[in-house]
Order: structure tokens, then sequence, then C-alpha cells
């Protein structure tokens, strides 16, 4: 196996899932590079359908998770099943901790064209390729942020509440919100 290889393959052994971070926030330079592994990571369709916002702003994104955990528990009070409730409390508990996250990636992919919708239906957006582009891109950045010394860890639930997170980021109509990812320096390596 050649070196680039092995290096390849240590870093993914090595990343895992980090959800507790330094309150130092990542420097611009590290940013930048991040950026750069989200603008080369591989779309669908060849196309250029995502965009990657990058929230820095501590008291923004404590505002974002705890608009999305009062969004999340008003969605699971209007669940008509006592039991499907107390289920998704519970399984939301893990939804909302990214509010002390130094810096937090949100990845949004155009939604498909309307000639898509009406050709090909709930297949549409698997065609169009956006949600899996955003996949491909969020890998991208995990893996990136582990060779830049970040922890980082892929959130979807926040989606459960995916009005209110677009809401507060001011997503453009035309786009979804795919993916969030929160970055931040390791607890442990300080």
């Amino acid at each position: 196996m050649n070196t680039a290889c092995e290096d390849f393959m240590r870093l993914l052994r090595q990343r895992h899932s980090c959800r507790s971070f330094s309150p130092r926030p990542p420097e611009a330079r590290t940013l930048d590079a991040l950026r750069e592994a989200f603008v080369l990571a591989p779309q669908a369709g060849g196309g250029r359908s995502l965009d990657c916002r990058f929230v820095t702003e501590r008291a923004t994104i404590r505002a974002l998770a705890d608009a999305g955990a009062e969004a999340f528990s008003v969605f699971c009070a209007k669940l008509p099943s006592a039991f499907a409730r107390e289920e998704m409390l519970r399984y939301g508990e893990n939804f909302f901790w990214f509010g002390e996250a130094p810096a937090l990636a949100c990845i949004t992919a155009r939604k498909p064209p309307a000639f898509l919708d009406a050709a090909a239906g709930d297949k549409a957006a698997l065609l169009w390729g956006g949600e899996l582009s955003g996949a491909m891109a969020g890998f991208a950045l995990l893996l990136a942020a582990e060779s830049l010394g970040l922890g980082a860890c892929c959130l979807t639930g926040p989606l459960s509440v995916w009005r209110e997170m677009e809401s507060r980021l001011a997503i453009p109509e035309r786009s979804s919100l795919v993916l969030m990812i929160a970055f931040g320096y390791k607890k442990d390596d300080n």
C-alpha cells in the first residue's frame, strides 16, 4: 500500500463523531480549508446544486439549537399516539446538543426543477441528487475536519423541524437544508 493510501486509511480509522468541543473557535484559515474541501467534493450529475454556510457566531448557534428544540417539542406534542410522542421525545434528546459547538456547517441543495418533479414524482429528488451530493460533501467535510485536528459530528435529527431550521438560517425557498455538521476542537485535546 502506498503512503497516501495508508494516510487516508489512518484518517478513516481515527475519525469518529465528536460532541464535546473546546470553546476555542476554529481559525479563519481552518474554516477556509473546510470551505475548499466542500467545493472539491463530488456532486451527483456533475452539477453545482449545493451551498454550505458556516455559522461561527456562538449566540446564533445557541439560538438555532434552542429554537429547534422548542419546535421539536411542539411537533411531538401534536403526535396523536402517546407511544410515538414518548419515543420521539426520547429520540430527540440527541438532536439539539449542537448549541455548544463553536462552528456549524449547514449544507443546502437546490430543489429539483418542476419538470423533474412532474416526470419522476417521488423519485425526483433522488434523480436530481441534491441529498446524495450533500452526503458526499458532508463526508469530505468530516474527513477534512479530522485532518485539521477538529472534531465533528454529522446532524440530521434537526431536519425533523426543517421549517424552523431553514427559516432561522434564511435558506432560499428553492433550496432545502440537507445536512448540518457541528465542528470544533476536541475538548480532550486541550
